[in-house]
């Protein structure tokens, strides 16, 4: 009997820990809410030196941030289309082993559960409101990296926070989102804050 009412106390507990996996993760409305923002998003930059140095992951990507990150031009937004080999990273004069530590704020005009995807070239991970809600730590080629639903308690600017890389040939950097059951957009220009 003893059994029983164990194998049934674990089936209830894998039922319940799957059913949390899968809530939306809840985002943290920046607190207090920003005012007298500009548009766009602040960047610092590391590179990573010639060849055949090269950044290999997110977490080389910090490390190099951490040992000397210089601000650079702002960006416009989560909008940077995959280029042409030799083109420069995002705002960074370089084209190779370039780190990027990205801050600023997002904006959600309403409450609601959102399904947000980044696309990047090589990695990235995101956190917004608190939560890591996207992001690859190898390099890949310009692609979507994991969908994340989650929470918008309600209207208003949320912290967001990056760190991506691109090691060699092209580079993109870029977002999608929707409420949830709606067909993904890109994220317009707009949206993002910096102080």
């Amino acid at each position: 009997m003893n059994i029983v009412r164990i194998g049934a106390l674990a089936t209830t507990l894998a039922v319940t820990a799957g059913a949390a996996l899968s809530e939306p993760l809840k985002l943290e409305p920046a607190n207090p809410q920003p005012s007298g923002l500009k548009s766009g998003l602040n960047v610092k930059y590391a590179w990573g030196g010639a060849p055949p140095a090269g950044i290999q992951s997110v977490t080389s990507a910090k490390s190099l941030l951490q040992s000397g990150a210089e601000p650079g031009k702002p960006l416009r937004g989560l909008d940077y289309r995959d280029t042409r080999k030799g083109d420069p990273v995002l705002t960074h004069p370089e084209h190779y082993n370039v780190a990027a530590d990205i801050s600023g704020y997002i904006r959600f005009d309403a409450p609601g559960v959102y399904e947000l995807e980044t696309w990047s070239n090589d990695g990235v991970e995101t956190i917004i409101g608190g939560h890591q809600v996207s992001g690859t730590t190898g390099r890949q080629p310009c692609r979507s990296n994991v969908r994340s639903e989650v929470e918008v308690p309600q209207a208003g600017w949320y912290e967001l926070k990056m760190v991506y890389f691109q090691k060699y040939s092209t580079a993109c950097l870029m977002m999608k989102w929707g409420k949830s059951g709606e067909k993904l957009k890109w994220v317009p220009n707009d949206v993002f804050g910096r102080k």
